[in-house]
């Protein structure tokens, strides 16, 4: 789910010149604006997502509610965007709003609307698509957090958000710069008095006369002993040098493997949320082995096929038994490309019309509750032609006798349910027809 694509694909040009039109504001302007605002919405939403209570349910409720049509300067902004934005960005909205007018080159008023127009296109996106999609929150935030670094990497350098007191989001990278900063300076210093010691400590010690080999190594006059005498601390004092310039080395080291630790950590972390973990199995369709998900839509249809069920059963019987598909999931934001690996179940369903060419099916797609009716309706329908389709493409389009939206119209549970009571009610499904 790539979220910031999703958000940037909705401010087209034709947008943004209309928006600097009915703002007096140049394209250019306009568009630094909105590019600045983005990644400051996403980022004050990872940062507030542990102390602002129901963020997310606010965000899927608004895109699911609303939809992106009609986006101009002169629109009022709805009350929900205004909560959220205060929500997020508390007393540093106005702050933001002033640093940005000046980074981008526009006025004041107009930075402000902007922000509102960012907030409400990007919250109405990814809510909306979060809803229909049927994502949970630990999922939600988990792709933003997979996306940390790419949000950053957006943030316009040279607006000193950190100055502001914004939460930590904003505060990680110059953090990791100080620590290493800091780190250095220690060793340099630590060197520098090092130095000091080995050079000032042999002009210090005394003159000794050479003595003789035998002397030297028998111990057996006054010489040996002086010499061995100044010898040894000296020793000491360059070892003891050596190895405290050793440990503030591997301090310094340290300092920069732990913050590439905690980078692989976080990657490691969302691989981990978005990775699914039911078990992929054989289904067997009379000889062809089928990769599919164990007890999947696979092994109902064909189980289905083969028993009397399928010959006896009437039309008004037959709209009582659908099968829901269980690996075929579209990008986030897209009613028409869906996410790699779904094409294997749309296989393997056309494996199984071929092999049952009487066999004739319809596609359903169904939404919960939340948003309008009309709304889900309208993406539903999209969604189930396109499965359509794509089963055309693949040679068993005569089987496929149609495909409907049915959106909202056959959902159970309420519209105040939790998220995870109304997963239920969303799906894209088949059924067999006569």
């Amino acid at each position: 789910m790539n979220i910031i694509d999703l958000v940037k694909e909705h401010f087209t040009p034709n947008l943004i010149s209309s928006l600097s039109s009915e703002l007096g504001e140049s394209d250019s302007g306009v568009s630094k604006a909105i590019n600045a605002f983005i990644p400051i919405l996403l980022g004050s939403v990872l940062d507030k997502k542990n102390s602002t209570t129901g963020l997310f349910h606010t965000i899927k409720t608004f895109g699911a509610s609303r939809g992106l049509a009609n986006i101009n300067a002169e629109a009022t902004t709805p009350d929900t965007i205004k909560e959220l934005i205060t929500d997020l960005l508390g007393s540093n909205a106005q702050p933001i709003i002033s640093k940005v007018a000046e980074y981008a080159g526009i006025s004041t008023s107009s930075s402000s609307k902007l922000l509102d127009i960012t907030a409400l296109t990007t919250f109405g996106s990814i809510g909306k698509e979060a809803e229909f999609q049927h994502v949970k929150e630990n999922d939600f935030f988990g792709f933003l957090e997979g996306a940390k670094d790419k949000i950053i990497a957006l943030l316009p350098a040279g607006l000193g958000l950190g100055a502001l007191g914004l939460g930590s989001f904003f505060h990680d990278s110059p953090k990791i710069t100080e620590t290493i900063d800091i780190a250095k300076d220690k060793v340099t210093e630590t060197i520098t008095e090092t130095k000091k010691i080995v050079d000032v400590e042999p002009v210090e010690a005394p003159y000794v006369a050479p003595v003789d080999a035998y002397a030297e190594t028998h111990n057996t006059d006054g010489g040996g002993s002086s010499f061995w005498k100044w010898l040894i601390p000296l020793l000491i004092v360059a070892l003891g040098a050596f190895l405290l310039l050793k440990y503030c080395n591997k301090k310094d080291d340290a300092t920069v493997t732990n913050t590439t630790t905690t980078t692989d950590t976080i990657l490691t972390d969302t691989a981990a949320v978005v990775t699914t973990t039911r078990t992929i199995s054989t289904v067997d369709l009379d000889g062809v082995a089928l990769k599919a998900y164990a007890n999947g839509l696979e092994q109902q249809v064909i189980t289905f096929i083969k028993s009397p069920d399928y010959a006896n059963l009437t039309e008004d019987q037959l709209k009582e038994k659908w099968f829901n598909f269980d690996n075929v999931n579209f990008v986030f934001g897209k009613t028409d490309q869906l996410e790699p690996g779904s094409e294997v179940q749309l296989d393997n369903l056309a494996a199984i019309l071929k092999k049952y060419p009487a066999a004739k099916i319809k596609i359903g797609a169904y939404t919960d509750k939340v948003g309008k009716a009309e709304d889900n309706k309208q993406l539903s329908q999209k969604r189930a032609d396109y499965l359509k389709s794509e089963l055309t493409k693949l040679g068993v389009g005569a089987q496929v006798i149609s495909a409907e939206g049915y959106g909202s119209e056959f959902a159970k549970v309420a519209e105040t349910a939790t998220d995870e009571e109304r997963a239920s009610d969303r799906k894209m499904s088949l059924r067999f027809t006569k």
